[in-house]
Parts: structure tokens; sequence; C-alpha cells
């Protein structure tokens, strides 16, 4: 499991592998995510639930740990998210239901990626994973012992939660709210999605903006239907 390194919280710049250009991004590989959403609205009956990880944010950034601790987006991270409504208003008018992490960088992430032409629910429980006494400390000044600790799907923050904790509270949120048949969106945060992942094969982070989408069934996740990571974007 790989959620922390030593380029930023979470990088872009690390985890994903692909370049190309802000005029590229905009149209081929929103082109794939509105292609995903696509065929997952057309998929027939069944609750599914499309996670949307925040932009890049201000503690991204920086490389500090930060969980509960609000940070705002940066400039990458605004637009970012303005990029990603190319990908979601063909199918906002089919899309049950938006909800957002209290978090400010979700939030606002939801917003731009919207437009704010949706009416959305806030939900605490879809913030990051609560790193305790770890909160606001600087990554790059860890051991390695430490990095390797929070990196692992056994990590309990002290003072703090687990990652089996994070995932709990997920799913409890996604067992009350997501029953309707059709798509639902979440904005939230990196940590929370790699831990309702990891089971299906996605073990790091993914990047900024990316999104993961599951089908549930009497309140379990049933499937990943698809997962898409944002593109690195260069920057003139």
């Amino acid at each position: 499991m790989s959620i922390f390194n030593t380029a930023g919280i979470g990088s872009q710049s690390v985890v994903c592998e692909m370049e190309i250009s802000p005029s590229l991004g905009k149209s081929k590989n929103m082109e794939v995510l509105s292609t995903n959403l696509s065929k997952l609205i057309q998929g027939g009956r069944g609750s599914r639930v499309v996670l949307i990880r925040h932009g890049e944010s201000v503690v991204n950034l920086a490389g500090v740990v930060a969980g509960w601790m609000d940070s705002k987006l940066t400039d990458l991270g605004r637009r970012q998210a303005h990029m990603l409504y190319a990908g979601l208003h063909p199918h906002l008018p089919m899309v049950k239901a938006v909800y957002s992490s209290d978090l400010k960088r979700a939030m606002d992430t939801m917003k731009y990626a919207t437009l704010w032409t949706m009416p959305y629910t806030i939900d605490e429980r879809l913030r990051e994973n609560y790193f305790g006494d770890h909160e606001n400390e600087h990554f790059d000044s860890w051991s390695q012992e430490m990095k390797d600790n929070l990196n692992s799907i056994h990590y309990a923050a002290p003072n703090g939660e687990s990652w089996a904790q994070t995932r709990e509270r997920a799913m409890n949120f996604l067992k009350e709210n997501i029953k309707e048949d059709g798509v639902h969106l979440c904005f939230t945060h990196g940590g929370l999605m790699c831990s309702l992942t990891y089971e299906f094969g996605i073990k790091d982070i993914l990047p900024n903006c990316s999104a993961v989408a599951f089908t549930l069934e009497e309140g379990k996740l049933k499937g990943l239907e698809f997962s898409w990571q944002f593109p690195e974007l260069i920057t003139q």
C-alpha cells in the first residue's frame, strides 16, 4: 500500500504515468472518463457509486501529513477540478445524488467539477483517514520505518484512525446512502478510496482528481467497475 511518498503526499507527479498537454487532457482523457460514466449509467439496475479524489491541495504540495486538517486547493488543484467538468457534465442530469466530504479541498473540487449546478449533501464520513498525532507533520522528516508503517494497510495512527476504521466508516456511509438504483457521485480523499480499492487489487493511492466506480449489493462492494487516473498536466 502506498499512500505517501517523498515527492509530496499522494503526489501526482510520482503516481501518474501519463504526461500530456492541457489541451489533450481536455479532450481524449476526459472523453475516457465520459465513456466510463456513460457505460456505468447504461449498465442497468443496481446501485453504483463513483468516488472522486479531490484536486491537489496546499498540504499535498507541501508534503504534510493531513487527514482531517483542512486545506485549500492549489491553483493546479482548481484547474484539475475545472477540467473534470468536461467528463462529468454530459452525465450530471442522470446522476441520482452528489455527496462530498466536509473538508474544503473536497467540497471545492465538487463545486468546480459540477460548476455549482448540482444539489449536494455533505457527510463527514467521507473525510480522509484521521492521522491523529501525525497530523501536520512533514512526511520527509520521518524515519524510513515510520514511512513504511504509515504505508502499511495495518497502520493505526496514534490517537487517530486505522485504515480499517476509515474503511468501516466509509462503508457505513455507503450502506446508509447508496441504496437507490443508479449512479451516485462522492467527492472524497485518496486514502479513503485506497482503503476501499485495496481488496480489488488497487493498493496505491490514485492521483488527485482520479475516480473509481463500484457496484453495491445489499450494502457491500460487489465489484470494481472502472478506475480512471487524472493525467499529469504539463505546466508551461
